[in-house]
């Protein structure tokens, strides 16, 4: 361990460096809330645009090709770019690349809202990705390097909240805007929050560089890129296209096969692009298994529960997005009391108490049926906002107390790209073993009672519940009655198989936190850890 010298902060304009403050600067609170309003622009970003998606459709008549890109275009494209953002905050000033991030993420934001063809909605949604893969990890390496030791980890806390509320609300808010707007207005909200964003970081944030930055490395950036790029691609198609199709497996193996090189060329590099070293340091590994294994477990059940209760409980898009402020309000308390419980009974135990809260809620989602109660659902929803709450903060904040100074951008990049690619296996792993286990419950009933259906009536049926659900409201009773109850219990189904995975994967993690995050309290933790680098 090397021990860094004193940092100070530079103001607006200047071109001094900061890296992890020993004094306040007293304009910090205000750059928190200029972070958390743009980290909040892209959290609803990622979940408000599934409720618009029909009247796209509608609207736009994209192919079906087309209607996934339009939804993976910014999910890959921000995959791909993250680790390339923070290694140029690091580089060139982590407030100038999060200014130019909310910049082309608002400009095409507006786009997105401006165009009329699906082509161009694709183009402008990989913009919009542009943006956020820039903003993203320069929003937690500026508060990394704006708070004080002491203040950091709150800090943190109210960001982790912020970006859960955003994540839970998009349905609500986008269920709002297409009930009185129209569909672009789900975009067009970005535009003056993104405005906002610019002016106050201009006037609020200060401006922080590595203190000696790794030159950039343009092979190493093309490197990660197509290889994150092939998982994310193999992750976004295998739902559609299946597990063993070879699209699927063509992209990942080569995804796979390319961050390997990566992984081999950076490590023989005199100053890598990412120092692998890092992972040798357990706080660090096991705070990024944290992230990823709440995340993986709150976006895989979360894109099942949101189908269950817009098509089993046939509730509206609006009444959906009402019934995920459980989550939102859970995520706010908990990342807020993560901070002092931490400080009182130490990381550990508040990240091991938090996945436990989760698997509860879990636990709950096995017991699901078609005419469950919606109180045991809200139950479950609250304990999941508040589990989530209580890990993603102290498990943020355990990962970049551990980072030196010249590594806090890349460092908060790579983070964020756990973070994004866990969510994303989620959606995947966890919605085809629900798939799976729906399209059994159906087929031997397809095959028998209900053959006499057309056979593209049938293939709906099969395909998912959503389908069902249409095919159901054009069929006269009672076969209308027959099809939704065979629809809906084999969905429930496999909602209960896949928050038993879900819940499987959160214990093995419980277990790794148990055994590597240190316990000691985050106060001292953290000041321990601000002032050495790895």
């Amino acid at each position: 361990m090397t021990v860094g010298g004193p940092a100070r902060v530079s103001g607006p304009g200047d071109g001094g460096i900061s890296t992890c403050p020993l004094d306040a600067d007293p304009r910090r609170w205000l750059a928190l809330t200029v972070m958390c309003f743009t980290v909040l622009l892209i959290s609803l970003d990622g979940t408000v645009l599934n409720v618009a998606l029909p009247t796209l459709v509608t609207d736009l008549h994209p192919s079906a090709s087309g209607v996934q890109w339009i939804a993976a275009g910014f999910v890959l494209t921000e995959a791909v770019l993250l680790l390339m953002g923070g290694a140029l905050g690091d580089r060139l000033g982590r407030r100038r690349v999060f200014l130019a991030g909310v910049a082309v993420f608002g400009l095409s934001s507006l786009g997105c809202a401006l165009v009329h063809s699906a082509g161009l909605l694709i183009l402008t949604r990989c913009l919009t990705g542009l943006g956020a893969a820039l903003l993203m990890p320069a929003t937690l390496a500026i508060i990394a390097t704006t708070f004080p030791v002491w203040e950091r980890s709150r800090a943190i806390g109210i960001w982790a909240g912020v970006s859960g509320i955003g994540t839970a609300a998009g349905p609500l808010i986008g269920g709002f805007l297409l009930h009185n707007f129209w569909w672009g207005s789900v975009f067009i909200i970005n535009v003056p929050v993104a405005a906002a964003g610019i002016i106050g970081g201009v006037f609020f944030v200060s401006e922080s560089k590595a203190p000696d930055p790794a030159p950039l490395d343009p092979t190493g950036v093309t490197l990660s890129a197509l290889g994150l790029a092939g998982i994310t691609y193999g992750l976004i198609m295998a739902p559609d296209d299946g597990w063993t199709s070879a699209s699927t497996v063509g992209s990942m193996i080569a995804g796979s096969v390319l961050l390997g090189i990566f992984v081999v060329y950076d490590r023989r590099r005199a100053r890598p692009m990412v120092d692998f070293h890092l992972f040798r340091n357990p706080t660090f590994s096991t705070g990024l298994a944290a992230v990823a294994a709440a995340m993986f477990a709150m976006f895989g059940v979360s894109f099942l529960l949101s189908q269950y209760i817009q098509f089993v409980q046939g509730a509206s898009v609006f009444s959906v997005g009402l019934r995920f402020l459980p989550m939102a309000a859970g995520t706010l308390v908990g990342s807020n009391v993560a901070t002092r419980l931490a400080t009182r009974f130490g990381l550990r135990a508040v990240i091991t108490a938090g996945m436990l809260l989760v698997s509860a809620a879990l636990g709950i989602y096995t017991t699901l049926g078609v005419t469950s109660d919606p109180l045991p659902v809200a139950v479950a929803f609250t304990l999941v906002g508040s589990g989530m709450g209580l890990v993603m903060a102290p498990a943020s904040n355990a990962v970049m107390s551990t980072l030196p100074p010249d590594k806090i951008g890349l460092g908060s990049g790579l983070r964020t790209t756990v973070q994004l690619l866990s969510g994303s296996f989620g959606v995947a792993i966890i919605g085809n073993v629900a798939i799976s286990r729906y399209r059994s419950g159906v087929s031997s009933a397809l095959a028998g009672p209900l053959r006499q259906l057309p056979r593209s009536a049938r293939d709906a049926i099969y395909s998912q519940i959503g389908s069902a659900t249409a095919v159901a409201s054009r069929l006269p009773d009672p076969s209308a009655a027959r099809v939704r109850a065979l629809a809906d219990s084999a969905y429930v189904r496999g909602i209960r198989l896949g928050a038993l995975v879900d819940v499987t994967v959160l214990l093995l993690a419980v277990v790794a936190v148990a055994r590597y995050i240190p316990s000691s309290r985050p106060s001292m933790a953290v000041a321990v850890s601000a002032e050495t680098a790895i």
